[in-house]
């Protein structure tokens, strides 16, 4: 019997997330508001790290744990190929859209762990622009992405794990 204690207790920690540093501001208690708040949270961070704009990377630091785990459509990454990534999609997103790129949500859920802030996200969108600045020459994709957002010893948010999927093409 003492040794499915341990299993119980790990079991239930995968299951709730990882318990709140001591001082950190307790997670909300009504589980809709704190989804709500997940969601707030992710929207900011993804639009202050989605390489549009010239100060990406620094919202890129914040929102992003250097121990990420992520996909890109079918390639894995970690913190620094991911940054990489991003750095080379800046560039080409500014010269391809004229500075029209833009992104948007069709759906947002926020699923929150039940002992701190952090949670699972999930996000279907689109993003594009006008080719060139051409107004007559608009491409638009759509998107998905997964996260795993835990709260950190600072009590900060860091997305640990992201899965993202995106048929944008970024050649030509």
């Amino acid at each position: 019997m003492r040794l499915l204690q341990p299993i119980a207790l790990a079991a239930l920690a995968a299951f709730t997330g990882p318990a709140a540093a001591a001082d950190c501001e307790p997670r909300n208690p009504d589980g809709i508001a704190a989804g709500d708040e997940l969601i707030a949270w992710i929207q900011t961070a993804v639009h202050e790290f989605i390489p549009i704009e010239d100060s990406w990377s620094e919202g890129f630091d914040r929102a992003f744990s250097t121990e990420l785990v992520a996909t890109f459509n079918a390639t894995m990454y970690n913190f620094g190929s991911l940054r990489g990534l991003f750095g080379a999609f800046h560039p080409r997103i500014l010269e391809r859209y004229a500075g029209t790129f833009t992104h948007g949500y069709f759906s947002a859920i926020g699923v929150p762990h039940a002992t701190n802030r952090g949670g699972n996200v999930y996000l279907t969108g689109w993003e594009g622009g006008y080719i060139g600045g051409d107004v007559n020459n608009v491409y638009n994709a759509t998107q998905g992405s997964f996260g795993v957002i835990e709260e950190q010893e600072d009590c900060s948010l860091k997305i640990v794990e992201w899965r993202e999927s995106s048929n944008l093409a970024t050649t030509g």
